[in-house]
């Protein structure tokens, strides 16, 4: 055979066209970060592929088989029709075994140029998506290609079983309460891209279970009906004469059909119906059916939860000026993990527009992401009829504006963070020279940014447009997925040149920029290859934690450093576990050690003087102590780091107070969540109270445990004696104290339902002159939150 010859076969042959496209694609894909490693994302791309391409080799098989035979067809009719089916099927499994072997070649091949940290793990992906999903296609072309005689029409019925899959994937999707996808041809979607932790769970394997025993009850059909000439053939069948693959056929089908019809209970999507099996509760209010669990935070804080849920949408609607269809429905689970379980996300909070249902994690009153989520159901009213979002379909295509899709909740929406209202953060995002460009986002490109950086960016911008410009242009905006020119009759670069001259004429302090200098180092996991591997790590650290295990806790801890020896978080991990498990000189070599990175930012870095004064305070090293705290207070810190760094140096600075202090705080006890730490803190806070002269700084721990268990009421008078002490006590020493303890106070006024005293402790806040802006933002919303309370709360 020519070269030319031999290249046009390559060209023009199926089983080799396949071969080379599936071997050039999955190099192409090695190329790309994380989707080029073999794990998850890989395997998630890999699997569409994977399943069409089977399809057409199912179909290949039996024409290849029929025209092999075509010669001399009495030998086929000399075969049982289920050793015609095994010819057929081992056939395509060759065929199918190459392509899976080419590209598992090509992503091992990548490992020379892409990290990969968990090749085990990946190699199990390969096999539970494109693997099994390419065992499914081939079982459909196997159909596909005795139903016909044409290709194209064979290739056609083959895909029924994927086209149908797919419209009741899309459909379930669309209106049941998940926000993953699985199916036995296109694979498996774990949820949002900010959920690092993707597993492979026991959802995943039952599904699989249950594919399977449904292709295996076809290809047992398809064996009792194969004729002579590889077609199907009813008359004449005997189910008498093979009685072992009607054995299988049923043994196949019956508990496949129940784990199909009991989809939501095993797991394979959910409904309203089975969410209920969760979160049994339910509230009723004007606008809301909140969904919540028994004998949770939530139940019991259900009348303030409905109210402020109530006080989002009027917040909102007037903003927007109009409203969503109600009800809307709100879930409110009480753990990440029986979120991640039931709907497919975990830490993540979503509302998708269009279903006019929000699920969210528990928090304590008021919740901070309640009325960001709602701002989505609310951008409904405004987006495209089908979904609600920010998007368009064009002669250039379709067109998805996921930075006005976020911009429009987080606008609506803002939430200070370390004392920063958004555009003061949005300034330091800029001042680090960490700002997307705004083009970069207004697309798909929003999910290759870091989110903490694109939320800001994309909220601070949309604000800055409603302030400036007015509501109306900005929701024309949405609605027309980002034409700044028909919206403001301006080019987006021309508002990006104006916002970012508001943004450096905001005042920022060296300390603020600081502050936030962590969060925004924050990379995108596009640029972690080991992020899944991570959280994997940190799961199993937890685990061992939770069974006593902290042997085993420390070496996976040790494991994590090792993969991402660039991220300092997981090192203070390790000395946490270190220290909790008695290894107090392993957690100091620990923390020296990472004190001596160069690029620590004031965030970290004031964690580790934190942690090595806590191990000074433990041994009663009290100087040493001092020391450490006083270098972690010099740093840029939130109000919430400073505070409690300004207390345990008070336990530092007087032996008397130290004990009790460490008591309160116990930094390296094994089980901090357990029941009875929190009446420990709670005695160790009555302790302090009595010692002569700290009773207002006993009030204000009194005051924080007590509100951590809802108690507002009780709350209020400690909280009034650390506000207001008698003349021989000390005072709350600084005005970070002071402040948290009016917050304190305002949060248990506002839950006893004594809103005028709540109004002249906001009023108080408001005075104070190092308020910053994230204290006015919070200011703002609580006076609109107490207006409201007073009349649906009274």
């Amino acid at each position: 055979m020519s070269i030319h010859a031999a290249v046009r076969r390559h060209f023009t042959a199926p089983v080799l066209r396949r071969r080379w496209f599936v071997l050039l694609f999955t190099l192409g894909l090695t190329t790309q970060p994380l989707f080029g490693a073999l794990g998850y994302e890989g395997a998630l791309v890999l699997t569409p592929l994977i399943s069409l391409f089977a399809l057409a080799v199912g179909v290949d098989a039996v024409r290849d088989t029929r025209q092999a035979h075509a010669a001399d067809p009495h030998a086929l009719s000399l075969q049982t029709s289920g050793e015609r089916l095994r010819l057929l099927f081992l056939r395509g499994l060759g065929d199918l075994c190459s392509l899976l072997t080419l590209s598992l070649g090509a992503f091992i091949l990548a490992n020379f140029w892409q990290v990969n940290c968990d090749l085990p793990g990946g190699l199990l992906w390969f096999l539970v998506l494109p693997t099994a999903s390419g065992l499914l296609g081939l079982v459909a072309g196997l159909w596909g290609g005795v139903l016909a005689d044409r290709r194209g029409v064979q290739l056609l019925l083959a895909g029924v079983p994927l086209l149908f899959t797919l419209v009741l994937g899309l459909w379930r999707i669309y209106v049941d309460p998940v926000v993953y996808a699985i199916d036995p041809f296109w694979g498996y979607f774990a949820g949002p891209l900010y959920d690092e932790a993707i597993p492979i769970t026991a959802r995943l394997w039952w599904f699989r279970a249950y594919n399977f025993l449904i292709a295996g009850a076809a290809l047992a059909l398809l064996s009792l009906t194969l004729g002579p000439g590889l077609k199907l053939q009813l008359r004449g069948v005997s189910l008498r004469r093979s009685p072992f693959t009607v054995a299988t056929l049923f043994a196949c089908l019956l508990p496949g059909t129940l784990l199909g019809v009991f989809a939501a209970e095993n797991g394979f999507h959910a409904t309203e119906a089975s969410l209920a099996n969760a979160l049994p509760r339910t509230r009723v209010t004007d606008h809301f059916v909140i969904h919540y669990a028994a004998n949770s935070a939530a139940a019991r804080d259900i009348d303030l939860l409905a109210a402020e849920h109530e006080f989002a949408w009027r917040r909102l609607a007037a903003q927007i000026g109009r409203e969503p269809r109600a009800p809307v429905h709100s879930f409110v689970f009480p753990t990440p993990e029986l979120k991640r379980a039931w709907i497919g996300a975990g830490n993540t909070e979503v509302a998708p527009p269009w279903r006019g249902h929000i699920y969210l994690n528990e928090q304590t009153f008021p919740h901070r992401v309640l009325h960001h989520e709602l701002a989505h159901v609310f951008s409904y009213t405004v987006g495209e009829p089908l979904f609600g979002t920010s998007s368009a379909v064009s002669w250039r295509g379709l067109r998805v504006n996921l930075a006005l899709i976020e911009g429009f909740a987080t606008a609506f929406a803002p939430r200070s963070e370390s004392g920063l209202d958004l555009h003061d953060q949005a300034a330091i995002l800029d001042r680090l020279e960490l700002r997307p460009v705004l083009g970069d986002i207004m697309g798909l490109g929003f999910w290759g940014k870091s989110s903490r950086r694109a939320y800001t960016a994309a909220g601070s911008f949309c604000r800055w447009l409603i302030d400036t410009r007015g509501v109306d242009p900005f929701l024309r905006l949405y609605g027309t997925a980002g034409d700044f020119e028909l919206a403001y009759g301006t080019s987006l670069d021309s508002l990006e040149v104006e916002w970012l001259a508001f943004l450096r004429a905001r005042p920022l302090r060296a300390r603020d920029i600081e502050a936030l200098r962590q969060r925004f180092k924050q990379r995108p996991i596009f640029q972690r290859p080991c992020a899944h591997r991570a959280a994997d790590l940190l799961a199993e650290a937890n685990l061992a934690h939770h069974r006593g295990l902290e042997t085993e806790r420390i070496d996976v801890l040790r494991d994590l450093c090792s993969i991402e020896p660039e991220q300092p978080e997981h090192r203070l991990l390790l000395a946490q576990a270190e220290a909790q498990a008695g290894m107090q000189d392993a957690a100091a070599a620990t923390l020296a050690e990472l004190s001596r990175v160069t690029d620590l930012t004031d965030t970290i870095a004031a964690l580790v003087d934190e942690r090595l004064g806590d191990l000074a305070l433990a041994r009663f090293d009290l100087p040493v102590a001092l020391t450490y705290y006083d270098r972690a207070l010099t740093r840029g810190l939130g109000d919430n780091q400073v505070r409690q760094l300004q207390i345990k140096r008070m336990g530092a600075a007087d032996p008397a107070l130290a004990p009790r202090v460490l008591a309160y705080f116990d930094p390296f006890e094994p089980n901090p969540e357990h029941p009875s730490e929190a009446v420990l803190r709670l005695y160790a806070a009555e302790q302090i109270a009595a010692l002569p002269r700290y009773a207002p700084l006993g009030g204000y721990l009194l005051g924080r445990q007590l509100l951590n268990v809802q108690q507002g009421a009780a709350a209020i008078e400690p909280l009034q004696r650390a506000l207001h002490p008698e003349d021989d006590e000390h005072p709350l020493a600084t005005s970070e104290l002071r402040r948290g303890a009016m917050l304190m106070l305002l949060e248990a006024q506002a839950r006893a339902r004594n809103y005028d005293a709540a109004a002249r402790v906001l009023a108080e806040l408001q005075e104070d002159p190092d308020a910053d802006s994230g204290l006015r933002l919070d200011a703002t919303l609580w006076t609109e939150r107490l207006e409201f309370l007073r009349t649906y709360l009274p």
